[in-house]
């Protein structure tokens, strides 16, 4: 099977965990050099950690956006996007944006706790950096995007890691190891920002920690914790009938942001469920496209483009797009 005719076990509801996955291949993505199985981190007793770089054709070193998969922590491909929206399209968008794709697997909660995982994302983005000669990308231009619990992961590690001095602990030194893991901005998908307020999901995340250690590591894992008023620039976007996350979540990052001057839009899709089922799929791609092409093109980390060159001093305005979405800025 190509992995274009993937599809879910059933088009509308829910089914059962998916034990296995038929035999499939995967072409490289069109009008691109597409490295598979690059091993980013390994060592340590754990399993190499793979990634697949997908870079246009283009005369100059492109952009590159770190693609991070959702899965609930415990589950998920780094080839794989949700089976609803099909696959290796979405992957072509950014191609075609003139914008290169990473994509990394990273461990999952049977086999490592979240601060491994995060670690895993600060040691992808240093080693994209550290390879960005070899791979043709510009090591100023690193963007994350990530959905469900890969936005969670992914903002915090690219919120930490772009602190003036961030905290070892926190980025680990898997993989290269060392080197800068700032971002030029974070692409936030229905996850988890506040895990403080999440008390049953921290009990999955540390089952064998005690009430107060699950307190403790709640706000040292939360990506709330992290902002700054030089943080990179953030596009949150969930929907309003998600059943899985909480749209509170995306709430509370994007005031959490507003309250100490951190550059942020907030867009809350009405009707759609987790993963945007229920809206144009499509459309969600796009928007968050054209957010990252506007800061790629404003230049390097730190740097505001004209896009969110905004006074977020005061309250949130709320207003309806021709989308129909609620915008937030």
């Amino acid at each position: 099977m190509d992995i274009r005719d993937l599809r879910p076990p059933v088009e509308d509801g829910p089914w059962p965990p998916l034990t296995q996955l038929p035999p499939m291949t995967f072409e490289p993505l069109a009008r691109a050099t597409s490295w598979q199985q690059l091993i980013y981190a390994q060592g340590g007793g754990f399993r190499p950690l793979l990634m697949d770089v997908h870079v246009p054709a283009t005369p100059r070193p492109a952009p590159v956006v770190l693609w991070v998969h959702g899965g609930g922590w415990g589950e998920g491909d780094r080839r794989l996007v949700p089976l609803q929206w099909g696959q290796q399209e979405f992957f072509q968008q950014f191609v075609d944006a003139g914008i290169a794709v990473a994509t990394c697997d990273y461990r999952l909660i049977a086999e490592a706790p979240v601060e491994a995982m995060v670690q895993d994302i600060v040691a992808a983005i240093r080693y994209l950096r550290r390879y960005a000669g070899e791979l043709a990308l510009d090591a100023d231009r690193v963007a994350v995007w990530g959905d469900s619990a890969g936005s969670h992961l992914s903002s915090l590690a690219a919120l930490a890691g772009s602190a003036p001095d961030p905290d070892p602990a926190i980025l680990g030194s898997q993989g290269v190891g060392e080197g800068r893991a700032d971002v030029t901005g974070i692409v936030w998908w229905y996850g988890a920002s506040d895990l403080t307020v999440l008390p049953e999901l921290c009990e999955f995340l540390w089952d064998t920690a005690t009430p107060e250690e699950r307190t403790t590591l709640a706000e040292r894992y939360s990506p709330v914790t992290y902002l700054r008023a030089d943080s990179p620039p953030l596009l949150i976007m969930h929907g309003d009938q998600d059943t899985m996350a909480p749209c509170d979540q995306a709430v509370r990052l994007h005031e959490a942001a507003v309250a100490v001057g951190a550059p942020s839009r907030l867009l809350v899709v009405p009707g759609a469920e987790h993963a945007f089922l229920g809206a144009d799929i499509r459309a969600q791609w796009q928007t968050g496209l054209d957010f990252l092409a506007g800061l790629f093109a404003g230049g390097r980390p730190g740097r505001r483009s004209p896009l969110f060159s905004l006074n977020l001093g005061g309250a949130s305005q709320v207003a309806h797009t021709s989308a129909n979405r609620y915008v937030c800025d």
